[in-house]
């Protein structure tokens, strides 16, 4: 049994494609995809470019047994003033806690070696959303992944600390809450808010726009760091013909845009019925399970710090939302949200929407004081 470090694309394919041999027979797993995965190992994509990477996995023989890549984001450290390693992509069997330690320790004296005092799993913007603690019967939306209740035992027994806790909030959209909505935006417009749903003519600008208001409304946000162009273009350009423009909006008052929303139809329900079957093999069957997806999720809001407090993010989201139920949609997510951001969380209760699933975000010091406290 041995640890090795990835150096080859040929690695990184078949690291990528390890998931199909944890979640082979899992009803509730969606496949990532492994292209994405490949260019993300080898720093190839936007949230690689200022970052150290080192992908790993254990192997006894020829059978891996668990992977894991440990990333050092500079933008993230320089912006909080820390030394601090993440480790993400996690996945492994069950029943292989001895060779899951090794993999871990070796990951961890990796990001050691690189100068970081201490590690972060699974929460970093442009690589991973936090693992999930329940929910394990139902789908993840799009953009979470999917892990089994034993990756916790196994990250525990390497000496992580639980650091933070976050939600996910799902709403049921009824008649009642459509009034509601409409008179959350009626209110805005009264006070002098405009209100514009994103441009999808000139895209590349609407993109400019939302990363330099996501940095602003997240700069002393917990975990958050500041994004480039290139890392939003994913989400935007990149995923254009998949997404619908009038989820997505902008709120401008006393002559400046203070405010944004970013929706998007939930991916993952058409992105499942595939079972990592490639999209342009079976593109018909792809196109009617889009057609018929009828979840979104509201994945990030923002509203600057001068305008807060005037009602503007409740806008921002019943915006957002009643446009998903003009086009039919029955449900919608307000995702995540960390357990004690509380503005953040009274808003999701606001439109109705109820704690659906929950995350964990974990910690582990390489030893001393802990850095701060948490």
């Amino acid at each position: 049994m041995q640890v090795k470090a990835l150096r080859t694309v040929e690695e990184f394919h078949r690291c990528a494609n390890f998931s199909e041999e944890v979640y082979r027979n899992h009803p509730h797993w969606v496949p990532q995809d492994v292209q994405h995965l490949v260019k993300l190992l080898g720093g190839e994509t936007a949230s690689g470019l200022y970052s150290r990477i080192q992908a790993f996995w254990v192997e006894d023989g020829d059978q891996i047994l668990g992977t894991v890549t440990a990333v050092i984001d500079e933008r993230y450290n320089q912006h909080w003033n820390e030394r601090t390693g993440h480790l993400l992509l996690f996945e492994a069997l069950p029943d292989q806690e001895a060779a899951v330690n090794l993999l871990i320790r070796s990951a961890c004296d990796w990001l050691r070696e690189q100068g970081s005092q201490a590690a972060r799993w699974a929460m970093l913007i442009g690589w991973q959303i936090p693992l999930t603690i329940d929910a394990y019967e139902e789908l993840p939306t799009f953009l979470h992944t999917y892990n089994p209740a034993y990756y916790h035992s196994y990250i525990k027994d390497a000496g992580f600390v639980t650091e933070r806790g976050a939600v996910q909030y799902q709403v049921q959209f009824t008649t009642e809450l459509a009034s509601r909505y409409q008179q959350m935006v009626e209110r805005a417009v009264q006070s002098g808010v405009r209100l514009r749903p994103m441009d999808f003519d000139h895209l590349e600008k609407e993109t400019a726009l939302l990363t330099e208001l996501f940095n602003e409304t997240f700069a002393q946000h917990w975990g958050m760091n500041p994004i480039t162009e290139q890392v939003m273009h994913e989400l935007t350009v990149e995923l254009k013909d998949f997404l619908v423009p009038d989820f997505s909006w902008f709120a401008e008052a006393d002559g400046q845009t203070v405010g944004f929303v970013y929706s998007l139809p939930d991916l993952n329900q058409a992105l499942h019925r595939l079972r990592g079957r490639e999209i342009a093999e079976y593109f018909p069957e792809f196109q009617q399970a889009l057609a018929e997806i009828n979840h979104g999720i509201l994945l990030t809001i923002g509203v600057k710090r001068s305008h807060r407090g005037r009602g503007i993010n409740l806008a921002l989201a019943a915006s957002s939302y009643l446009a998903m139920i003009e086009r039919g949609y029955q449900t919608g997510s307000y995702t995540i949200v960390l357990d004690d951001n509380w503005p953040s969380r009274r808003t999701a209760e606001k439109l109705g929407c109820r704690v659906t699933r929950n995350f964990n975000i974990y910690h582990k010091e390489f030893g001393g004081l802990p850095q701060r406290e948490v």
